[in-house]
């Protein structure tokens, strides 16, 4: 077995396509995004994502080869040997797997090594890597079977990299995650569901009895399937119903985070301004999230409550006020905690619909907020991010951050004037 494994790793077109497939691996590592590097849960889901795009690889590969035994007569030979067909067709299909796991690992690998100086305790996160296994076990063992049963060189390869992309692409039962905050894990049933069906159409890709792949129905179910494969494919088959079964029952493949399941990093930049706190793999943002709260707590206006906190760290009741880090960016942390300060300061505020004023008010304010938690320029801290129905309010709160203190006081009392109504604005019950 270990001299037909070697002769099919030799043989094998991704051995050619190797060097490729690992680039492709690193382009699209670093080429989709950068925020990843230092934060291990977005770096695994990172690393996780390249299965999208080596899967197809996979399977293509995998059924050309396939098909080219089926070509050369090899069924019929091995129904003639002494040994099982399944070794031969497992060696096979391992060969694939090697390569396809080896440029799979050069990616988590790189994903570790240049994380690993910037981000805290911890490591990669094996779930999200587990699930990239799953796929790429998916993409080659479905090719195997296709092209055992179809050996086409051509046709079969170019369905089952494209098809399988799309039906991928398409199920609502996903088999990939593209980001990876630390509130949301994966599910522990949904990635067990879904490593079940994987490895339930590996081993139906290796059992099929060659019989079977070139036989027509006018052979008997006993030359089909010989006795000592029905155990395994009557077992296989089982598991793979039992996963299609389990895939809806098992829920959605990101649950929520216990805040307990994980630390938490607190810090203030000086003694009396508002604190931060972050899961720990976001401790890398805390320097810059500390000043963000340092300048709300030292503007003119308003009062800041005493901390803030990252979603998902004070889940309640009536929900999480939480600011969140969106791909590395922390201007979604600056709207979240102006929105925060405004309500410690103000309270929530429902003007009636007709009272345009007060809402117009509403929304200066939180722009000014933001733009005072950033500390930019105004356009400098708008660039990139595309809010529809506050236009009006950017220019008025740019315009103002340009005024001096008084100018900026006065406007502010202005602004705070129109909401002025006891009935409008009440404190928040969350709190």
């Amino acid at each position: 077995m270990l001299n037909v494994y070697q002769i099919e790793l030799r043989r094998s077109p991704l051995l050619i396509a190797f060097p490729v497939m690992v680039l492709v691996d690193l382009v699209v590592l670093f080429g989709r995004s950068q925020h990843w590097i230092g934060v291990w849960p977005e770096a695994s889901v990172a690393a996780q994502i390249v299965t999208l795009f080596l899967g197809p690889v996979l399977a293509g590969v995998s059924a050309w080869q396939a098909g080219r035994a089926s070509r050369s007569g090899m069924p019929e030979t091995l129904m003639g040997a002494a040994r099982s067909g399944w070794r031969v067709e497992a060696v096979r299909l391992s060969a694939t797997f090697t390569l396809g796991f080896l440029a799979y690992g050069v990616g988590c690998l790189t994903a570790a090594a240049v994380s690993w100086r910037e981000a805290g305790s911890g490591f990669l996160w094996p779930s999200y890597l587990l699930l990239g296994v799953s796929t790429l076990l998916m993409f080659a063992s479905v090719g195997h079977l296709a092209g055992r049963f179809w050996p086409s060189p051509a046709f079969t390869p170019v369905v089952c990299a494209l098809g399988g992309f799309i039906v991928l692409l398409g199920t609502p039962y996903r088999f990939y995650v593209l980001s990876g905050p630390p509130d949301v894990r994966l599910s522990l049933s949904a990635l067990t569901a879904r490593l079940l069906l994987a490895i339930a159409v590996t081993v139906l890709a290796v059992a099929a009895p060659s019989s079977l792949a070139r036989a027509g129905l006018k052979d008997s179910p006993r030359r089909l399937l010989p006795r000592h494969t029905r155990p395994v494919m009557f077992g296989a088959t089982a598991c793979f119903l039992a996963a299609l079964v389990g895939l809806p029952m098992a829920g959605e493949l990101r649950v929520e985070r216990s805040a307990s399941a994980g630390a938490m990093e607190c810090a203030r930049l000086k003694e009396g301004a508002p604190r931060v706190c972050v899961w720990a793999e976001h401790g890398q943002y805390l320097p810059e999230l500390t000043q963000m709260a340092d300048r709300l707590g030292s503007q003119s206006w308003g009062k800041t409550p005493d901390t803030f906190y990252e979603y998902g760290l004070r889940r309640q009741t009536f929900g999480d006020r939480g600011f969140d880090i969106a791909e590395g960016h922390v201007r979604t942390a600056a709207i979240a905690m102006a929105g925060h300060t405004f309500v410690t300061s103000v309270g929530r505020c429902v003007p009636p619909h007709r009272e345009r004023r007060a809402w117009q008010a509403m929304d200066n304010l939180h722009l000014w907020l933001e733009y005072q938690a950033m500390g930019q320029d105004p356009a400098t801290a708008d660039k990139g991010l595309h809010v529809v129905g506050v236009a009006e309010a950017q220019r008025e709160a740019s315009r103002m951050m340009r005024k001096s203190q008084i100018e900026q006081r006065a406007w502010l009392a202005k602004q705070t004037a129109d909401l002025d109504k006891e009935e409008w604005c009440k404190p928040d019950a969350r709190d």
